[in-house]
């Protein structure tokens, strides 16, 4: 697989049930279970990313923090709008 760069777009529970945040990232696809996640910064917005890079693995079904091997809630919002950039592109090529 080549390297696959895409933005996505995903809502992050800063506190569930109180406090959302609509977010947009830039995904470097390494491989089919890899990711370099960059620029996580607020929709529409020129700010510096809010966070540093994170890298990110699929393990058991779920992305998961590359370094400790752990989910987090953003990791997972992350990688719920990653599978369905995935998804979209793949009903795409076969259409």
């Amino acid at each position: 697989m080549d390297q696959l760069f895409f933005s996505i777009s995903f809502e992050y529970k800063i506190m569930p049930h109180a406090l959302l945040v609509d977010l947009r990232a830039d995904i470097e696809l390494i491989d089919n279970k890899t990711c370099l996640v960059h620029n996580i910064r607020r929709i529409n917005s020129d700010e510096p990313s809010l966070l540093p890079v994170l890298k990110l693995v699929y393990l058991r079904d779920k992305w998961v923090h590359a370094d400790s091997g752990k989910e987090s809630h953003i990791g997972n919002a992350i990688g719920e709008a990653i599978n369905a950039y995935i998804l979209g592109r793949r009903s795409v090529q076969r259409g």
